[in-house]
């Protein structure tokens, strides 16, 4: 293939990595994406080798592709591999890559923040403890909680040692310095992070100083005295004596009260005591009677329960017998962990964790069995989402920003709208970039009528999402937390698992020979 090419170029072909997030992907299932991969990405035109290694904590597939086209002789460096930097062949392979990967719902890379990495000198003064912007956001912090705004924030800074820049017309409003321990230069507000620019700086004083006010406020309403209310007095009613009821004595025999052994016939009926009636009083406008209670005969009591008076004459000394349900055997959550030669020390660190069982522990061994706080997908598509609708708000506060300016310069003519364009070039050429972004992309937030949100509309839509997305991440959080500890058991068992099938392969390889070697000897025989 190679005598086949131009002959132009000295390189022979392109090694690439695809790698997975750990415990994510079997080899078999990286295999498969990766193929997919180069079917997409190499339409075919021109020839590859797939390798999957697993010696590594995340399993990697190593692709070879060979620089010659199959069928024009023309090399991968000259067709894929010009132009600028999104032009490469590496930016190409890494879009297909990343769609693929969504495709079959694994972990992407995330493109970071800008703003927010950090040098290599940066991170070693980290380590020996001698960075000075660690230093500064500690001190800042600690003059930010006693400030009671920005402009006392800016006079505190001095007293802890911070010289503070602050010139709010510049582009670099903000700049922090450690004179006294002998820092040279200054450090820009925004290198420190988001929240150490003027304007965040200002919003958390005061967001603390409102906690402190509320605080005090309960404080003081707690510490409120309540109204102590008279006391109210004490009325003794007058009683009349009434005489005393003499308690009757248990019958050795059958009368009118229920004995055991009736209650134990009605037990085993199923039958409940009814209780007796009330006495009821014939009440006139001229005196009382009272009530006289006439007992019934046995066998009257005894029928109204159901029971014969002859059933009661002879009592059953046969003990009762109780419906009792079938023991169910306890099944134990951990058997099959236990048989692979666990200890309960193990057991007692996975459910500490938060894993429960063997079966849940096997189902982190499977990408296509998805845990119940696993939400990584949705967090993925709220992401995407806010971040869209979050550069939608941003172009349309930029346009109503500059309105003002636009209509200025729609409302000239002639020298006079050139001159003006002249001098605010920046605003009307972002002001007309900023409106074509939201014609190209409010149409998905019109409702049925097809009426445009307004600002504010979007701003509660942009809420409710992020209010979505927190419980989401601080579940998703739990089963990351989980994956992390199964991680290393599942390697275990994966590994384990893997030599067992290669033994039994082996096995089979040897059976096979013997049985060549065997027709063979027959053969010549």
């Amino acid at each position: 293939m190679r005598e086949q090419g131009t002959g132009r170029t000295e390189i022979l072909a392109y090694h690439i990595i695809q790698s997975f997030k750990p415990e994510e992907i079997t080899p078999e299932q990286a295999l498969a994406v990766s193929e997919e991969l180069c079917d997409r990405y190499l339409k075919g035109n021109f020839q590859y080798v797939l390798a999957v290694h697993s010696d590594k904590d995340h399993i990697h597939t190593h692709i070879i592709v060979n620089n010659t086209n199959v069928y024009n002789g023309l090399s991968f460096t000259y067709e894929e591999n010009q132009g600028g930097r999104r032009e490469r062949a590496w930016a190409k392979l890494r879009a297909v890559s990343d769609d693929l990967c969504r495709e079959h719902n694994l972990s992407v890379i995330a493109e970071p923040e800008k703003g927010h990495s950090v040098s290599h000198f940066e991170r070693d003064m980290q380590k020996q403890g001698k960075s000075w912007k660690d230093k500064l956001r500690a001190r800042i912090a600690e003059v930010a909680f006693y400030s009671k705004n920005f402009d006392d924030f800016l006079d505190k800074c001095p007293e802890s040692g911070i010289e503070v820049s602050y010139t709010p017309t510049k582009k670099v409003k903000l700049k922090f310095r450690l004179k006294d321990e002998g820092q040279q230069r200054f450090t820009r507000a925004d290198t420190l992070g988001e929240d150490y620019t003027a304007e965040r700086i200002a919003e958390q004083i005061e967001q603390m100083q409102k906690g402190r006010t509320a605080i005090e406020r309960l404080a003081e309403k707690k510490n409120a005295e309540k109204p102590v209310a008279p006391p109210t007095p004490v009325v003794t009613p007058k009683t009349e004596p009434k005489p005393t009821p003499t308690a009757p004595t248990k019958p050795t025999e059958y009368g009118h009260l229920i004995t055991n052994a009736v209650l134990e016939k009605m037990k085993e009926r199923g039958i409940a005591p009814v209780p007796a009636p009330k006495p009821t009083a014939d009440k006139t406008d001229t005196a009382k009677q009272d009530y006289v209670y006439k007992p019934t005969s046995d066998e009257e009591f005894f029928n109204a329960f159901g029971v014969h008076l002859d059933e009661v004459d002879t009592p059953d000394t046969t003990a009762p017998t109780e419906n009792q349900a079938p023991e169910v055997e306890e099944v134990d959550p951990w058997e099959k962990f236990r048989e692979l030669g666990y200890s309960d020390k193990d057991i007692e660190t996975l459910e500490s964790g938060g894993i429960m069982s063997f079966d849940e522990l096997h189902g982190f061994m499977s990408p296509n069995t998805k845990h119940p706080q696993d939400h990584r997908k949705e967090i993925a598509d709220l992401k995407e989402q806010i971040s869209d609708l979050e550069t939608l708000i941003s172009n349309i506060k930029r346009k109503n920003e500059l309105a003002p300016t636009h209509k200025k310069y729609e409302s000239k003519s002639g020298w006079f709208k050139t001159q003006y364009k002249k001098k605010h070039n920046d605003d009307i050429y972002d002001y007309g970039k900023a409106k074509i972004y939201i014609q190209e992309h409010i149409d998905k937030y019109k409702d049925e009528d097809g009426n445009a949100p307004t600002l504010k509309d979007l701003q509660t839509k942009l809420k409710d999402l992020k209010d979505k997305l927190k419980p989401l991440v601080k579940e998703n959080a739990k089963y990351e937390a989980k994956t992390h500890l199964a991680y290393p058991y599942i390697k275990k068992m994966r590994h384990n698992q893997m030599a067992e099938q290669n033994r039994r392969a082996a096995e089979r390889s040897r059976q096979r020979t013997q049985t060549q070697q065997k027709k063979k000897k027959n053969y010549l025989e």
